[in-house]
């Protein structure tokens, strides 16, 4: 393991920074120097998740839990990880969210259909009222009010002059 210092000439303060990593492999960023050498990764628990943006069904989320896997060297890691998906390819079909959520996770039928209940009203409230906001009515309203505020400060300010 090398140790490499790095001092900050205006300021006076040095600091180490220690890497695995040969100082040859360091990409150089101005007068410091930044590398990788591992990747750790960590496998969270699947959590019921609140989040209403799912088109239906229940949502998944990460829980606190986690397992850490040993460190993975860089370069064996970008060889190893396969292809990147898609966004769209990363969409978990409502049938499979449920399964995962009940059989591997071990939560109740009923909590995870509460869930997507949940979800659903919290949705159709979010619509409703972005329904209002652009409704032509409200933006009658705003525009009014909008008006009125104008005049009264307009009547304030000419009647501060005198």
């Amino acid at each position: 393991m090398d140790a490499y210092k790095i001092e900050d000439s205006q300021q006076q303060v040095g600091f180490e920074i220690t890497s695995p990593m040969p100082m040859n492999k360091l990409r150089k960023v101005g007068d410091a120097r930044v590398g990788f050498a591992n990747v750790i990764i960590r496998e969270y628990e699947v959590a019921l998740g609140d989040n209403p943006s799912v088109s239906q069904g229940p949502p998944l989320s990460l829980g606190w839990s986690y397992n850490e896997m040993s460190p993975v060297d860089l370069e064996k890691y970008e060889e190893m990880r396969g292809i990147r998906r898609e966004t769209y390819q990363m969409a978990v079909p409502v049938s499979a969210r449920v399964a995962i959520l009940v059989k591997e996770w071990g939560f109740s039928t009923e909590e995870v259909e509460q869930t997507s209940r949940q979800c659903q009203k919290v949705k159709k409230g979010r619509m409703n009222s972005a329904r209002q906001v652009t409704s032509p009515i409200h933006i009658m309203v705003k525009n009014a009010k909008e008006t009125v505020g104008n005049v009264i400060c307009r009547r304030k300010d000419s009647q501060q002059d005198f």
